[in-house]
């Protein structure tokens, strides 16, 4: 997995993948793990006002995101935080984090995934997920196969 990666420019607005929709958030990948030889995955998420993502925590990744625009209420650590534009979130794997798009218009996020393919494999399979409620069984043998823990529903935060 930790081959050399041949460079290679990507211009602004072009992506080496495909464009998703994931529960009202649309994820555009920009570099998808197979051009990194699986070191990393880059996207770009433009998330709705409300909508996020609740606290979960990855065993296998990380995740560094980038705050393009909008405001966004963050969990991290047991704390909440408000960020906007130019805030970078180190979501390292194990503690539980989660994110909310908290202002009037939707917010863009470019993230970075390492390494990449077990984080584009899991956003690929959710983006299946036909539209409405969720098959939670489903949902949670996904989750399971991908490490990914989620907090208990009873979560305050979220």
């Amino acid at each position: 997995m930790s081959s050399q990666t041949p460079g290679f420019i990507l211009p602004a607005g072009t992506s080496h993948g495909q464009t998703m929709t994931v529960f009202g958030q649309t994820i555009t990948e920009r570099i998808t793990s197979e051009d990194s030889h699986g070191n990393y995955y880059i996207f770009d998420e433009i998330t709705p006002p409300g909508m996020g993502v609740p606290p979960h925590s990855e065993s296998l990744e990380d995740e560094v995101v980038l705050v393009r625009s909008g405001s966004f209420e963050v969990f991290l650590n047991g704390s909440v935080s408000q960020v906007g534009p130019g805030a970078i979130l180190n979501f390292a794997r194990g503690p539980l984090h989660g994110f909310r798009c908290i202002g009037p218009d939707a917010g863009q996020t470019t993230w970075v995934v390492t390494p990449g393919l077990n984080g584009q494999t899991f956003l690929r399979e959710l983006a299946s997920f036909p539209s409405g409620p969720p098959d939670f069984a489903r949902l949670d043998a996904l989750h399971a196969r991908h490490g990914i823990t989620m907090a208990p529903p009873s979560d305050p935060w979220w």
